[in-house]
């Protein structure tokens, strides 16, 4: 029977609609004690430690994973890690000084958010190309102004990052019959079919400028990490046509945010959506709240009605996978080398 530590904050709202979804644990073949809780004291009382095998961080609902350290060496049995959220950026270094840390699979929530995500990304690019903030200005000074109306047809999305998100995303451009063009680091990873055309940086010194060059909007999901810090910067901006619009849903450490806003302050692009920040909350003297070509949105683009159950759905399906008496080890998990 596999126990199993939840980290999270007992008094978040989001850990209260996890522990009504904690009967579908308990109740799962190979399924063992389960506990939840976010301090040392709550997990020592607990007194099943040393037979713990699963350790869930849920971040969104408070978790810290700082208190891996001490949990630790007194858990000897942890086979597997897994992050009920997407990012494990905050994740990976803690696991990486700790004895077995690395060798330990983890796993996270990929696929649970990329749909509403890629549904936020279409509102962006609408928001722009249909100029709704001047519509909604004329509505206000009752100004009948018949502008000549964009349409996404035969424009072109540049995907900076080619993983789940961006694949659920360039299918919906597709629809809307957009070119898609991709940066991915190298060839042989699936999706590759969903683009027009890939750059790969294993190939091309160039291949990020490329897609910044010749995309109409250009799209940003990379996830956090060392290898992923300000990979969206000044000379990528600087790259971008004027009439482009850049939108970032990844990670907010993924964008050189001062660079951003050297660029829509002085209207090199048309402007940028953004719904994660180096920073969160952002703080209230940030430019970016002044810079009127912004579409913000406060880390929210997956927060849905159904984000509990997508990201527990996940869980549970891996959860069958590792119980399974025949496990030998996931199809896919997090590679500690990259970060993600």
């Amino acid at each position: 029977m596999h126990v199993t530590l939840i980290l999270a904050d007992t008094a978040n709202a989001n850990t209260v609609a996890l522990k009504a979804l904690l009967a579908q644990l308990e109740e799962a073949a190979g399924a063992g004690a389960v506990c939840v809780g976010n301090d040392l004291e709550t997990f020592k009382a607990f007194g099943r430690l040393e037979e713990v095998e699963v350790v869930v961080p849920v971040v969104f609902a408070g978790g810290n994973p700082a208190i891996l350290k001490e949990l630790w060496p007194l858990c000897p049995k942890v086979r597997w890690v897994h992050s009920m959220a997407a990012g494990v950026d905050t994740l990976v270094p803690i696991l990486k000084e700790l004895p077995r840390g690395s060798e330990v699979p983890l796993t996270n929530a990929k696929g649970a958010f990329s749909r509403s995500l890629a549904e936020y990304a279409i509102a962006a690019l609408l928001h722009f190309n249909k100029q709704v903030p001047r519509l909604q200005s004329n509505r206000a000074s009752k100004t009948w102004d018949r502008f000549t109306m964009g349409e996404l047809y035969g424009q072109t999305a540049g995907f900076i990052g080619f993983g789940d998100i961006a694949q659920n995303t360039a299918k919906l451009c597709k629809a809307f019959g957009m070119r898609v063009v991709a940066f991915r680091n190298t060839r042989g990873r699936s999706g590759d079919d969903l683009a027009d055309e890939v750059y790969y940086a294993s190939e091309n010194t160039d291949a990020k400028k490329e897609v910044f060059r010749n995309s109409d909007f250009v799209i940003c999901s990379l996830p956090g990490g060392e290898q992923t810090f300000h990979a969206c910067g000044a000379a990528e901006f600087a790259a971008m046509k004027p009439s482009a619009v850049f939108v970032s849903m990844g990670r907010g450490s993924c964008v050189d945010e001062a660079a951003l806003i050297e660029v829509l302050r002085g209207r090199k692009i048309a402007g940028a959506a953004l719904d994660v920040f180096e920073k969160e909350p952002l703080a209230q003297d940030s430019p970016l709240w002044e810079c009127e070509n912004l579409l913000l949105s406060p880390h929210n683009a997956d927060l849905t009605a159904g984000y509990m159950r997508l990201t527990w759905d996940v869980f549970m399906e891996k959860f069958k996978e590792f119980a399974d008496p025949k496990f030998q080890g996931f199809s896919s998990t997090v590679d500690f080398s990259k970060g993600y």
